[in-house]
């Protein structure tokens, strides 16, 4: 199948920038962060990320998030095909950590799965966004899809996503650590470093200040080099970002994006923290 009327969506995780999404002709559904009795669409306009977060440590229970329904993936994918797609190539939040592919599965169950493309993009935030990226620039140039699917993996090849975790205390009232290692991590103030692959978040480093922690991940970030693409990821933390940025700006290409993190993710780790996606050069090799 050619891609001339072949339609690349995914959803808010991405963390693609407005303006990009609107040039590359893209679709996203919006995860949801549950505040109290709020469910609200994370889709950058109903849900300040500046606001949130400034008001997130003094919540009196933890915001949860949401996958999108069924229900809302059917109609997504409807309105899709009712713009004149022919197929829909569908990328995602990994499985291991959402609901949001398995929402999408049956939404497209319900419309024809012959009719959309699932992937399981095994990353988080810009490392879903490149292959988004990869993916809608390919269509726009009319690739097949078979084509667009070997970039797609090719990208996630060469992605990297770290960062720094600067508190452990949100992974721990959230659940997703095991609270004695957040008490020991908030204990003794260590920045541990985590990574992004294969659909899972793992520790890689644990140091005890956040300026080894940055110049770790410095060096984690060179090791990427020669880079097409990077974006420096940060929550309510862009000095920080910034300064970051300074100490790789000889290898960080010049359209290196400043980004603020998903609600949907940051409502699990909290201010402060700082990471990178990198997608090294060779991936079109």
């Amino acid at each position: 199948m050619t891609s001339s009327r072949i339609r690349v969506a995914a959803d808010s995780v991405c963390d693609l920038p407005a303006e990009q999404i609107q040039s590359l002709g893209l679709r996203i559904i919006p995860t949801y962060v549950n505040i109290g009795s709020q469910s609200i669409p994370d889709d950058g306009i109903s849900l300040d990320r500046e606001r949130f977060y400034r008001e997130l440590p003094a919540m009196r229970s933890l915001p949860t998030t949401a996958a999108p329904s069924p229900g809302d993936a059917e109609a997504f994918y409807r309105s899709i095909l009712d713009e004149g797609a022919e197929h829909i190539l569908s990328i995602h939040v990994p499985a291991k950590l959402s609901g949001t592919l398995n929402a999408m599965r049956l939404g497209a169950q319900a419309v024809g799965e012959q009719r959309v493309t699932l992937v399981d993009s095994l990353q988080l935030t810009f490392g879903i966004g490149f292959q988004v990226w990869a993916a809608a620039e390919l269509a726009a140039r009319g690739a097949t899809l078979d084509d667009i699917l070997d970039a797609i993996e090719r990208v996630r090849q060469h992605t990297r996503v770290y960062a720094i975790i600067d508190t452990m205390e949100y992974l721990r009232r959230s659940g997703r650590v095991n609270a004695l290692v957040a008490n020991i991590g908030s204990l003794l103030k260590i920045k541990p470093i985590v990574r992004v692959e294969d659909g899972e978040v793992s520790s890689i480093a644990r140091l005890r200040t956040w300026s080894r922690a940055e110049q770790s991940l410095r060096a984690l970030t060179r090791e990427q080099a020669p880079l097409e693409r990077l974006a420096i990821l940060h929550i309510a933390n862009r000095t920080g970002a910034e300064k970051f940025l300074e100490g790789i700006h000889d290898i960080a290409p010049s359209d290196t994006l400043i980004i603020e993190t998903t609600p949907t993710l940051g409502a699990h780790i909290g201010q402060g923290s700082v990471g990178v996606a990198t997608l090294n050069a060779n991936w079109r090799s």
